[in-house]
């Protein structure tokens, strides 16, 4: 894509497609030196790990009533009754908040 640039007071800026904004969620950007030229990028780097966690934030109810649910099944509760002192595989860093 060729643009042209505009001015900005003693500056230039580019403007880019709304189509480009949307499409990479741009809200800031970085703007880099590169051996082969100029470098725009988001500045809001979400990693896979972060989006998951986010995602997990809003469903946060749903996934607490999921989890009631779960814990009350009578096939959880015998599997549990069987050794009571025994919980190392349930993950505890997931109740406590």
């Amino acid at each position: 894509m060729i643009k042209t640039l505009t001015s900005v007071g003693n500056s230039k800026a580019v403007i880019l497609p709304s189509e480009m904004i949307k499409k990479y969620k741009l809200q800031k950007v970085v703007i880099e030196e590169t051996e082969e030229g100029i470098l725009i990028r988001s500045a809001v780097a979400e990693t896979t790990f972060e989006k998951a966690v986010e995602k997990m934030r809003k469903n946060k109810t749903s996934l607490y009533k999921r989890m009631a649910s779960q814990a009350n099944d009578p096939e959880t509760i015998k599997y549990y009754e069987k050794d009571i002192n025994n919980l190392s595989d349930v993950d505890l860093d997931i109740i406590e908040e």
